[in-house]
């Protein structure tokens, strides 16, 4: 389909990129600019880079380096093409698209690759639904049944059968789509001979819809039992179906939030797990895919909600997956909860065994994360040991130091107190000794790690410029017309700032960014990125402190080197007098590092 110039523009006109990027992460303002940590599929950060400049209509992101303007941003969010981008933002913008005379059914080739996939994949899921009502799968029917599956969900998750191996590539043929495009899809594979199959042949099959209400991909189970075979499968990953970019479910949690009727969801892992949890009444259950949570699944739940119940299987890979889901979630800043499940038990099976009320109120039970983390810290030591109490104690509180809330804090020294009969002054101070960053006997500062390197000083110089471009407090007295940098590009950005900050304006990491030129922009971006692994921990301020006294240190010593060096070459014995004072005072300085 072709947009005319002044269509696009009139689209532009009617559409904020602002409102439309503030719904997949949280913008900030500073001035004209609003800066996030970039929600952009595969780039993951802490310090935020990218920015979205309302005057230009444009975003960027100083990190992973990717930009454009809204088209371009819904193309990458929604993996879109350029045409679905634009259908999409002017149904937001209430925009009518304008006529187009061409005639897209009259042959394959004048169709999008894209919507060709789609077609075929939306006809796979007709013919599988309507399989599931004939003679022949009898056997998958029985199988809902027995997992007491209504007809309700039947229809809202679109179940439907496989009942043999050649019947869906003939229908398919008969649609008009070649064996190849069955193939790209993956809904069909090829044998040794060459001949085509139904790659989930004989399962029960549950289709995957994503948020734009498209079929993507399907998953099969089985109905019974098979060593060579595995339970469930998957069609494979193609150009619609990307596993760790998909919610099970997410067509329907959209619905809930359109309704209004959305304050937090339900994490499960797998298909069964959310149709029974559905049916049970709770329509805000979504599925991670059957593996761990990934950056953007966790940026997709952001969108509809703030606060997200994980209710992973109580067995022991269940709560291994639910840790390394939990940070993720957290890192992007959702409310994250608990749902602590019987031990050996889905939530299919307490659904099963105690009702919807006694799945309510475990989820009503539902613990916060520091909590639950400390609660499986705790299973792996015997409190009766001696050494293991002081083992679980000091992991304890490293769990507890993340925690900003006072009050959250004292409550749960109090806990750690009674679990292990210790006094919650002692703990206090030993909290306090693991927040100030002290290492214990033997133990290298994570601070000396960072900084004590061969490319410590050039680590310290582009930290110092990144606290300041992000106008963090501890750096508002740094004076860096007193350092010296050893790269052209920080010492341009050193008198940027400084004449910034002479001229009583604020400094944005955009704005910085026009005044490089394009062979600077590499170095620019390396001192952006500084922060990402330091910005938002405790240890950031001790941090810069000892970036400063690195880079003290470094002039010192290059001061003198070039003093002992000018006092050995000196024949005049006044001179090599005043030489050897200032060599003195600096090895005074010196001393105090």
């Amino acid at each position: 389909m072709f947009f005319d110039e002044k269509f696009i523009d009139e689209l532009k006109g009617k559409i904020n990129i602002v409102d439309v990027v503030g719904k997949y992460c949280a913008l900030k303002r500073r001035g004209n600019n609003h800066w996030a940590c970039c929600p952009l599929p595969g780039h993951s950060e802490k310090t935020p880079s990218f920015t979205v400049n309302e005057p230009g209509q444009f975003f960027k992101c100083f990190g992973c380096g990717r930009g454009g303007d809204v088209i371009t941003f819904m193309m990458t969010m929604e993996n879109l093409d350029y045409v679905g981008a634009v259908k999409h933002l002017a149904e937001q913008a209430g925009m009518q698209l304008p006529d187009d005379d061409r005639d897209y059914e009259k042959t394959a080739k004048d169709r999008n690759d894209r919507d060709r996939m789609l077609a075929l994949m939306k006809t796979t899921a007709f013919f599988y639904c309507h399989n599931l009502a004939t003679e022949q799968a009898l056997p998958h029917r029985k199988y809902l049944q027995s997992r007491k599956i209504d007809k309700g969900a039947i229809t809202a998750f679109g179940l439907g059968a496989s009942t043999d191996w050649d019947s869906l590539p003939r229908h398919l043929k008969e649609k008009g789509f070649t064996e190849e495009e069955m193939v790209k899809c993956g809904v069909c594979a090829k044998n040794d001979r060459g001949e085509v199959y139904d790659s989930l042949g004989g399962r029960l099959i549950i289709p995957i819809i994503n948020n734009m209400k498209n079929v993507i991909a399907f998953g099969g189970r089985l109905l019974d039992k098979k060593p060579t075979m595995a339970k469930y499968k998957n069609t494979q990953e193609t150009e619609l179906f990307v596993k760790n970019r998909t919610l099970y479910n997410i067509n329907n949690l959209k619905k809930e939030r359109a309704k209004g009727l959305l304050s937090e969801i339900i994490m499960v892992e797998g298909y069964m797990d959310t149709i029974s949890v559905y049916q049970a009444g709770f329509h805000n259950v979504v599925a991670s895919m059957g593996t761990s949570l990934t950056l953007e699944q966790a940026r997709m739940l952001k969108r509809y909600a703030d606060t997200v119940l994980i209710s992973y299987d109580g067995d022991g890979a269940g709560q291994k997956a639910t840790i390394r889901g939990l940070e993720i979630l957290k890192n992007e800043g959702l409310n994250v909860k608990v749902v602590c499940l019987p031990e050996g038990l889905d939530p299919d099976d307490v659904i099963k065994t105690q009702g919807a009320e006694g799945y309510a109120k475990l989820l009503e039970e539902s613990i916060p994360l520091v909590d639950f983390k400390i609660k499986n810290l705790k299973k792996t030591f015997n409190l009766k040991d001696t050494g293991d109490k002081r083992r679980y104690i000091s992991e304890a509180l490293k769990i507890i130091s993340e925690i900003d809330s006072a009050s959250e804090r004292e409550d749960l020294l109090r806990k750690l107190g009674k679990d292990t009969d210790t006094t919650f002054v002692s703990l206090q101070r030993d909290l306090e000794r693991t927040e100030s960053g002290t290492p214990e006997k033997g133990e290298q500062n994570p601070v000396d790690i960072i900084t004590k390197t061969s490319d410590g000083a050039e680590n310290a110089e582009r930290f110092l410029l990144c606290a300041c471009l992000f106008n963090k407090s501890y750096a508002a007295k740094l004076n860096l017309y007193e350092m010296t940098f050893t790269s052209p590009t920080r010492e341009k950005l050193a008198d940027i700032i400084s004449e910034n900050r002479d001229n009583g304006k604020e400094i944005y990491p955009a704005t910085v960014a026009s005044l490089l030129g394009q062979d600077e922009l590499e170095e620019y971006n390396a001192v952006l990125s500084s922060g990402d692994m330091i910005f938002g921990e405790r240890i950031e301020e001790k941090y810069f402190g000892d970036c400063v006294t690195l880079l003290e240190q470094q002039r010192l010593k290059s001061e003198l080197s070039a003093l002992n060096k000018l006092f050995e070459e000196e024949t005049d014995l006044e001179k090599r007098k005043n030489i050897a004072k200032m060599i003195a005072g600096l090895t005074i300085k010196m001393r105090k590092y």
